[in-house]
């Protein structure tokens, strides 16, 4: 199968121990059917005893077990990647459809993708590889056409970020009133979050000092809509996914300006913002239901 794939993704590389950020802590870690047959072929009892209904089994400080104190997997050091579970091989990464096109991408929550992914100005310029992988059904309703017009809109300099920004909003007749609304508000504070310190840290609204940093949001603002826009359902669907990652996007803004970060801290903060929000599911869910419902 053809997958085709943002530019940047190449330059995407695990730097494993030099990770502040480990995605072997705190992170639920399931084991696919295959890899738990090589560990049961291998025979050894101080890896399976780690594994439970599928699930590797933390360990009180939420570290993997399999992590050791230098920052490297156990199991990739005795055995070799081929060894961990599929979910390990490929975090960050990720495959959806656009049509019938396949498409894979990194995830922003991972450090060196986001740096990656908010360091590159080629988010719209795409190249194939020929790859096995079995990624959703071929979607209904292809976001294809919508998508490369927003990348046309955001990719216009002859208009200031705001004035992008503010297209973007028109040509999908979403509302300032609607999208920044204090029961959204509510909504952002009271999710699900995986750190506590981060509740509360979300502010939500319009923000003016956008230029100093223009660049990185375009692209943070991009990868959402290739990530979350790409697998719309539906029209009224894509249009509230749009809204997601205006919301998303002011919460950047808004934290960069009143934190004034600079270009390594709003790069964080979007990390933060990724694995709070867009990597759980729920509170994803969440936001982009009542967006379609108000409208």
């Amino acid at each position: 199968m053809t997958v085709y794939y943002p530019s940047y993704y190449k330059d995407f590389k695990c730097i494993a121990d030099r990770c502040s950020h480990s995605c072997c802590i705190g992170w639920e870690i399931s084991v696919d059917e295959s890899t738990m047959e090589k560990y049961k072929e291998i025979g050894r009892e101080d890896i399976l005893c780690h594994i439970c209904d599928g699930e590797i089994k933390l360990r009180a400080d939420l570290r993997c077990p399999f992590l050791c104190d230098d920052g490297l997997c156990r199991i990739i050091s005795e055995f070799g990647d081929e060894y961990t579970s599929v979910i390990c091989r490929e975090h960050p990464r990720f495959y959806h459809k656009v049509g019938d096109r396949c498409e894979g991408g990194i995830g922003l929550s991972c450090e060196e993708a986001a740096r990656i992914i908010l360091s590159s100005d080629n988010y719209d310029a795409f190249y194939s590889v020929d790859k096995n992988c079995d990624p959703a059904e071929e979607t209904e309703f292809n976001t294809n056409e919508y998508r490369n017009n927003i990348y046309r809109i955001l990719k216009d300099r002859s208009l200031d970020f705001h004035k992008r920004i503010e297209k973007i909003r028109a040509e999908f007749s979403l509302s300032d009133t609607d999208l920044y609304s204090d029961d959204m508000k509510s909504l952002i504070y009271d999710m699900e979050y995986l750190n506590e310190d981060h509740r509360g840290m979300f502010n939500v609204g319009l923000v003016d000092d956008r230029e100093e940093n223009c660049a990185i949001y375009e692209r943070f603002f991009a990868y959402l809509i290739f990530r979350h826009m790409s697998i719309a359902s539906s029209y009224d669907n894509m249009r509230a996914v749009v809204g997601f990652s205006l919301i998303l996007l002011s919460i950047l803004e808004s934290g960069a300006v009143r934190c004034r970060l600079g270009e390594e801290g709003i790069i964080d903060l979007a990390r933060i913002i990724s694995e709070e929000i867009e990597y759980s599911e729920e509170n994803t869910a969440s936001l982009i239901f009542e967006i379609e419902c108000i409208i």
